[in-house]
């Protein structure tokens, strides 16, 4: 194993390269000075350009989210047209990318692996992302492929991730009886939740809150897990989070949920989407903390104003000011 290093180290400098370690512990040799990189899933974009690398990513979607195109408009695609980023190994080569990053087994078998190789592409796995913490980590992990800028800022940014939690979590944890929070989701005709391992479900327990979800469905699962009307009605929850406006619309729809607690109290919310949704694994989740203490206990949190940690965010990590519209559109979204 020591030579193998060593031998990793004297090709990175005979290369102009230098060698990160992937999420599995394996070292990967990558070019010193990264050009072309191409994030294989939109929260890795989002990383990529909040780190200052707007203008080194190709990424593989057919188009990018419109906010993310406005605030970084120098992000390229390459024109993948099936929408499903890295999922043309043909296109990923034509685009001259020397770096693809991301959740590698979910996107490519080992054959399609060797081919970005045998084309001098770097293959870096990065697929931890299910906590704060792995949030951290990987976004330190991307930041090392692009170089020591990108770190700095990745630092800057985690130690301001830790503040938020650190601040949501002192409070919150002395509130008592705590909310019980289900996250809802409609897509495609099918209502779905998240499990005690999604990062959703560590957000919620930050902010004092219980993922109900949790209780029944223990193990892990890839994304979300299918639920059905009876269990919703069984969970009763205070509170009800989902992820667009028109999810919440199809649940307002179904007429067995109106005697649901949090439906006849008011009680269910959209999450925040700015450049990305706020309660998945992008680096902007660092605001749902605050916005789930804000949330789930508004008198307990009065003295925190969204719109103000919102916009700073913004400021301090993007170089961007939202105006009014903007603001209201993430904190609120319509669309």
């Amino acid at each position: 194993m020591t030579k193998k290093i060593l031998f990793l180290a004297v090709l990175a400098v005979i290369l102009q390269a230098k060698v990160v370690v992937d999420s599995d512990g394996k070292k990967v040799v990558v070019p010193d000075n990264v050009e072309r990189a191409t994030p294989m899933i939109g929260a890795f974009v989002q990383m990529s350009a909040m780190l200052g690398n707007e203008n080194k990513i190709i990424s593989g979607a057919a188009k990018l989210p419109p906010p993310m195109s406005k605030i970084f408009p120098k992000i390229r695609t390459n024109d993948n047209k099936s929408g499903a980023l890295g999922s043309s190994v043909e296109t990923l080569i034509a685009s001259n990318t020397q770096v693809v990053f991301g959740p590698v087994g979910m996107m490519f078998d080992e054959n399609s692996k060797k081919q970005l190789e045998a084309a001098g592409i770097a293959v870096v796995k990065i697929d931890k992302f299910a906590s704060p913490d792995e949030i951290k980590q990987s976004l330190l992990l991307i930041a090392e492929i692009f170089g020591d800028e990108s770190v700095k800022k990745a630092k800057e940014f985690n130690a301001y991730f830790d503040e938020n939690v650190k601040f949501v979590k002192g409070r919150a944890s002395k509130i008592n009886p705590k909310k019980r929070v289900l996250v809802l989701n409609f897509n495609s005709g099918n209502l779905s939740t998240i499990s005690a391992n999604d990062i959703g479900a560590h957000y919620i327990e930050i902010a004092g809150g219980v993922n109900v979800s949790s209780q029944l469905f223990k193990g892990d699962f890839k994304i979300s897990k299918t639920i059905n009307e009876e269990q919703v009605l069984i969970f009763d929850p205070d509170i009800i989070i989902t992820n667009s406006r028109e999810s919440l619309r199809q649940i307002m729809k179904i007429s067995s949920f109106q005697g649901l607690k949090a439906i006849k109290n008011k009680q269910i919310f959209v999450v925040p989407s700015g450049v990305y949704l706020w309660s998945v694994r992008s680096a902007e989740g660092a605001l749902q903390p605050l916005w789930l203490a804000k949330t789930l206990y508004p008198k307990e949190f009065k003295d925190l104003n969204l719109e103000i940690k919102t916009r700073e965010f913004y400021e301090r990590f993007y170089n961007y000011k939202l105006n009014k519209s903007e603001l209201k559109e993430i904190l609120n979204p319509t669309k």
